[in-house]
């Protein structure tokens, strides 16, 4: 194991932490969720494109002014908690042993990242469908990537001794976004009752194997 002063900020997250036991999907805060929730509805029932922001306030039951407090666009209201959860992810890297080889460590993160409650396994598999499939949403995607890519580059980046902006920290964070799209597509394309939660780790960590 490498080893690191008392004063890195890893050795104190591991000693304030030991581990992270709040997994990204947590639950949101009750106007956030309502929002979320009314939207996934009419995305459903009307599609993307025809539902407005006044649509989804309406359905909400809040006004238009307090939706944009939570979320400043139509098209980042699919993506949720997603920077809050980006901040976790990044917390959970700084608790990876330095032992455990790249490839498992980067399986574990995209595990960790891609745990949400069975409860909700439909809606985010709606959810999924509709940020890989929606072509109003790619512009908004192409952002809400490079943050997550950025995450990951700075953890390999750290392990390797390296900076963010090197080839192989920029190259690992864009194959694990590979990873994880063509994983969320093969678990998409499954009968709904066979797309679990499970299903899912198992075909991240599967992916992963690209990394040897």
């Amino acid at each position: 194991m490498a080893s690191h002063s008392p004063d890195t900020p890893r050795d104190h997250a591991r000693a304030a932490n030991g581990n992270i036991d709040h997994a990204p999907g947590r639950r949101p805060s009750t106007s956030r969720e309502r929002i979320f929730t009314s939207a996934m509805e009419l995305f459903a029932a009307r599609g993307f494109a025809s539902t407005n922001v006044e649509d989804i306030a309406v359905a909400a039951g809040i006004s238009r002014r307090t939706l944009f407090r939570y979320y400043p666009n139509k098209a980042a209201i699919p993506w949720g908690e997603f920077s809050d959860q980006i901040a976790v992810m990044r917390e959970h890297f700084l608790l990876i042993d330095d032992a455990l080889p790249l490839r498992e460590a980067l399986a574990d993160a995209l595990v960790f990242f891609n745990t949400f409650p069975a409860s909700e396994t439909r809606v985010h598999r709606a959810r999924m469908r509709l940020l890989l499939d929606e072509p109003e949403l790619q512009a908004h995607s192409v952002l809400m990537y490079s943050d997550w890519r950025a995450a990951i580059a700075e953890f390999v980046a750290d392990r390797r001794g390296e900076n963010t902006t090197d080839l192989i920290p920029l190259a690992v964070a864009h194959a694990a976004q590979g990873i994880a799209m063509s994983s969320y597509q093969a678990w998409l394309s499954l009968p709904e009752e066979k797309g679990s939660q499970e299903a899912l780790h198992g075909y991240l960590q599967k992916a992963c194997e690209i990394l040897d």
